[in-house]
């Protein structure tokens, strides 16, 4: 195998499984938050917001597109197939958006090239940011195609603040395990 059809068998491996996982978190954050939900496809607690941070953080574009897979697979069951518009729109907002947000944050210095480097702090920060981009987007996409029953001024800050807690749930999870699995760097090494 060549090396370059080895790397985009690779790169779309990369995508396929960060699509059938962002599809597990979401399944898993429907059952363990059902009651959390404010409307439907906005909850309180949303955990595949931070599920798409950590994948576009550490697979760039595979994992993007992995993220745009699963909201489409996702948005199939939910959505008939006369509205197909709305479905393909949303999961290119769901996996682009965090996407160029990273890349947004990487031109102007402001993202840390490991996230275990990152502190709290830029860790708090960065999450709002993909959360306000992300509730935006998805709102202001659902009201220009007139989706019914949302109201863009009120329904973008349950998106927000399910995207940020959800979010950040994640992240501190998964740095918090991270810190825990990395060496002790203030040990001296032989």
């Amino acid at each position: 195998m060549s090396r370059s059809a080895r790397y985009l068998f690779e790169q779309i491996a990369l995508a396929l499984t960060s699509a059938f996982l962002f599809v597990l978190f979401f399944e898993l954050n429907d059952w363990v938050f059902a009651n959390f939900a404010y409307s439907d496809g906005i909850s309180w607690v949303f955990l595949p917001a931070g599920f798409r941070i950590i994948l576009v953080l550490v697979l760039g574009l595979p994992g993007a597109v992995g993220l745009v897979l699963g909201s489409w697979f996702i948005d199939s069951a939910l959505f008939s197939a006369d509205t197909w518009l709305l479905p393909f729109l949303n999961g290119l907002v769901s996996g682009l958006t965090p996407w160029l947000v990273m890349k947004y944050l990487q031109h102007k210095g402001w993202l840390a090239p490991h996230i275990m480097s990152m502190t709290a702090q830029r860790l708090l920060q960065m999450t709002l940011l993909f959360s306000a981009a992300s509730a935006i987007s998805h709102q202001l996409l659902w009201w220009w195609l007139e989706r019914q029953d949302v109201n863009i001024w009120i329904d973008v800050w349950p998106m927000f603040i399910g995207n940020a807690l959800g979010a950040l749930l994640m992240l501190y999870g998964f740095k918090f395990a991270l810190d825990r699995i990395r060496p002790n760097r203030s040990s001296p090494t032989d």
